[in-house]
């Protein structure tokens, strides 16, 4: 008796093959390996922003302190004293003895010095609270001002000591120029005589200065982040030099 073979009949495959797998996570994880990279770079330029962002505030806030506080260099409680006598018995005007800046140079950077008057004039004894007079004395205490780059710091000078402006935690100061700017304005159309020969002092002249200031910091955390900023003032308080005969 013959016997066949049935043959079982062909399945329908079902799901994917090993080969098709490794294709798929090979694929996969380009993607994510693409959207990685792609937000890493964004990661890191969003802190390169916020860094650039905030020296730049930085270097504003302290340049802002600067021209404010430097504007008020050569400010005097009694300016009418510098071109007439209070009193019969005073022989002629007195000069502003806090008109005068310093600007020097302290390992290879510029140390800016100036003084302001921190007293308010009084000619009689008023009702308390009674404020201090005019001695027309730079007090070293009190008086006297300045700025000057140290280790990367910008510090204020404040009485006697130093003390910092910029955070070093944030912020670095690479390099810190100052200019000063000086114009003398002759003022002969005031002198009732005319002026001799050879006199260097008379007719006076009225000096006009102003500052040229330039800032560059670097991020503390990125060195590579490093912005600079450039400002401009002009001092309110003239100096007097010389006088009429």
């Amino acid at each position: 008796m013959r016997q066949f073979l049935v043959r079982p009949a062909k399945t329908r495959q079902r799901g994917i093959s090993l080969i098709e797998l490794m294709v798929g996570i090979t694929v996969g994880m380009i993607v994510v390996a693409g959207a990685s990279l792609m937000m890493t770079g964004q990661l890191a330029e969003h802190r390169r922003l916020m860094l650039e962002t905030q020296v730049q505030q930085d270097l504003r806030a302290a340049a802002d302190l600067m021209l404010r506080d430097l504007r008020r260099s050569g400010s005097w409680a009694v300016p009418m004293r510098g071109v007439w006598s209070p009193s019969p018995s005073d022989a002629a005007p007195i000069p502003n003895v806090y008109a005068d800046v310093s600007l020097t140079q302290m390992q290879g950077s510029p140390v800016l010095e100036y003084s302001y008057s921190r007293h308010q004039d009084r000619l009689s004894p008023v009702a308390p609270p009674a404020v201090s007079p005019e001695d027309n004395i730079v007090s070293s205490s009190t008086e006297r001002f300045g700025f000057k780059l140290e280790g990367g710091i910008l510090k204020f000078r404040l009485g006697d000591a130093y003390q910092p402006l910029t955070d070093p935690n944030t912020l670095r100061i690479t390099a810190f120029n100052v200019v000063m700017n000086e114009q003398a304005l002759v003022l002969a159309e005031f002198c009732d005589k005319p002026c001799q020969a050879g006199n260097t002092a008379c007719p006076p002249r009225q000096m006009l200065r102003r500052f040229d200031i330039s800032l560059t910091g670097q991020a503390a955390h990125d060195p590579e982040v490093v912005r600079s900023i450039r400002l401009s003032s002009r001092m309110r308080n003239d100096q007097i030099q010389g006088a009429c005969q």
